[in-house]
């Protein structure tokens, strides 16, 4: 990854926990650069909701008051993405910035 800070890049978006959590990224690199995503497509594709919005709470509660970040998914939305799976995301979110 340093070499790829090196080049100047101010963000990194696509994350998938079998690589590295979205909690290491943020660690190592969140002082530098951006990131984005940390939903991993798989939990949103197999999980049920009451378990993405308790993996999506987690995932904000590990960034509060860290820079650089965009939650979303690790990557696009794809057709295959179950419609409740990331509702729930889009929910939980939502859930977590009315309390503030």
């Amino acid at each position: 990854m340093e070499p790829i800070i090196a080049t100047g890049i101010d963000a990194k978006h696509s994350n998938e926990d079998l690589i590295a959590p979205f909690s290491t990224w943020v660690e190592r690199y969140g002082e530098r650069i951006g990131n984005f995503g940390g939903i991993d497509m798989n939990v949103l594709c197999i999980e049920d909701e009451k378990t993405i919005k308790e993996y999506v709470t987690e995932v904000l509660s590990f960034c509060q008051g860290r820079r650089g970040i965009a939650i979303g998914s690790g990557n696009q939305i794809a057709d295959y993405v179950p419609p409740e799976g990331f509702l729930a995301m889009v929910e939980a979110v939502k859930e977590w910035r009315k309390r503030g």
